[in-house]
């Protein structure tokens, strides 16, 4: 797998003006697979028109039909990826270039979900953060913790730049 670095502005320029659905992906009692979640948990107030966050912890295949109502422009899913880079470090990728054999700690893989999603019009990434231990019971590494407070506050950022626009959703209750 190819990873290619992004700025932070690229981030945005992906998410601005976009009906934005964020996945946090995340195994809490596995060390640092428990990122997406974290990350998504301190997102939750950014619920808005606009933005919906879910943290799907080690089931996103569960939010698929919330997925598909909602009819987002962008799904931006968040995980731990074993990509061979630093602890900490992170990457953003169309999720269509992971492998089928990616290892995961999910039942589906992320990218069996982003090609249903890509189907029904939705563009998909992954936001993906090398992990350092994913050890049953062990805490966040000290590098995966710093990665997800950066990544928190430039979400926060990028998120209230999203200008409002009519909702086009269910008006499930994860939306604000």
């Amino acid at each position: 797998m190819k990873l290619v670095k992004v700025k932070t502005t690229d981030l945005g320029n992906l998410l601005g003006n976009k009906k934005v659905a964020i996945v946090g992906v995340g195994n809490r009692l596995r060390g640092d697979d428990a990122v997406g979640s974290v990350i998504a948990e301190q997102l939750q107030p950014l619920a808005s028109e606009q933005v919906l966050v879910i943290d799907a912890e080690t089931v996103p295949e569960n939010y698929l039909g919330l997925l598909l109502d909602a009819k987002p422009d962008i799904v931006l899913f968040v995980d731990a990826v074993d990509f061979g880079g630093k602890a900490g470090e992170w990457v953003l990728l169309p999720l269509s270039v992971l492998g089928d054999k990616v290892p995961s700690t999910h039942t589906v893989s992320l990218k069996l979900l982003g090609q249903i999603l890509e189907s029904n019009g939705a563009e998909c990434w992954l936001l993906a953060v090398q992990p350092s231990q994913i050890g049953f019971g062990m805490p966040m590494s000290e590098a995966v913790t710093a990665t997800a407070l950066q990544l928190i506050q430039m979400l926060k950022e990028l998120a209230c730049r999203v200008h409002s626009r009519p909702a086009e959703m269910s008006g499930e209750v994860l939306w604000g």
